[in-house]
């Protein structure tokens, strides 16, 4: 057995979901994912991690997730929840 193909195999099984030129931005994406049961993998973040010059190159931080799981992580990731910040109570002063 080809230990190789089999890597191939699994890598095939990913698809790359979104693009990042810093990692944060790539973790935070990875734990939005995370939350809504969603297991998603970064690749090339060490190498932008070493010279972010690397991220040109390699086209950024790839976010990917299981081909089955694409369609949810694009709708989670393009969701906005900025304006549930609006309601919650966070450094207002209590009276």
């Amino acid at each position: 057995m080809d230990h190789n193909a089999d890597m191939v195999d699994d890598m095939d099984e990913y698809v790359t979901v979104a693009t990042f030129d810093k990692t944060t931005d790539a973790h935070i994406a990875m734990g939005r994912l995370a939350v809504e049961g969603i297991r998603a993998q970064l690749f090339d973040d060490n190498m932008v991690q070493m010279d972010w010059l690397y991220a040109i190159a390699l086209g950024g931080i790839k976010l990917r997730v299981a081909r089955s799981d694409e369609i949810l992580a694009r709708t989670i990731l393009a969701t906005d929840y900025s304006h549930d910040l609006d309601d919650m109570d966070v450094g207002k002063q209590e009276l």
